[in-house]
């Protein structure tokens, strides 16, 4: 079992850290020897002229050595590509995503590498898996309770289902910019604990019914 843990917060002791962290935590108590890939995306650089210029012109030679950003793009992918499970930790910048998850998701997100256009449209080429999106917003943006509007979801569950990413589980703590300490924690231990009764109440009843499949 490997876990990819990807954090994109500026700060080091933000929010969307811890709760991204948490979900780690979890998991891990599910697949204790599980290995985790840590990927800190918080300074990730734009694409290139090189990158970009990939995109609109393949290159010839199957062969060509990959530069600049396009090197990286190569091992981000393969990173998600190796992972059985992803946690991304993200907090929410002006409506939507911060520009270092955007980063991220433009090196990631690529024609004829993870995903291909076919008659109807764009197709996947990942293989499906488990994606856990621990949020922090400073407002509050989801639920009925919101008020302002809420570009981050569908965005980031259009753009993940664009290459083939569809099993997607949001992990949100709202209002730190307004709430005290101990309140975030408070909603922080909640939200981790309501994770716990669905996810892996669901992934203990398919162990269990392997275990009674093995043993009849």
């Amino acid at each position: 079992m490997q876990i990819l843990h990807i954090d994109c917060s500026p700060r080091p002791d933000g929010q969307s850290r811890l709760v991204s962290a948490g979900i780690v935590t979890r998991l891990s108590t599910l697949w204790p020897g599980a290995n985790v890939v840590m990927r800190d995306i918080s300074t990730l650089s734009p694409l290139d002229v090189d990158y970009a210029t990939l995109l609109t012109s393949p290159p010839k030679n199957s062969g060509s050595t990959a530069r600049g950003t396009t090197a990286l793009s190569d091992i981000l992918i393969r990173e998600i590509e190796t992972a059985d499970i992803l946690v991304v930790g993200t907090p929410v910048h002006n409506f939507t995503v911060p520009a270092a998850l955007k980063s991220w998701l433009d090196h990631v997100v690529r024609v004829n590498r993870t995903f291909t256009v076919g008659p109807s449209g764009k197709v996947g080429l990942v293989k499906d898996r488990p994606v856990f999106i621990g949020v922090a917003a400073g407002g509050m943006i989801f639920g009925d309770g919101a008020q302002q509007p809420d570009f981050f979801t569908p965005y980031l569950k259009a753009i993940l289902n664009c290459i083939g990413l569809y099993d997607l589980h949001f992990v949100s703590v709202q209002g730190t910019a307004v709430r005290c300490k101990s309140e975030q924690d408070a909603e922080l231990k909640q939200v981790l604990s309501d994770l716990k009764c669905g996810f892996f109440a669901e992934h203990q009843a398919q162990q269990e019914n392997l275990q009674i499949g093995d043993n009849a």
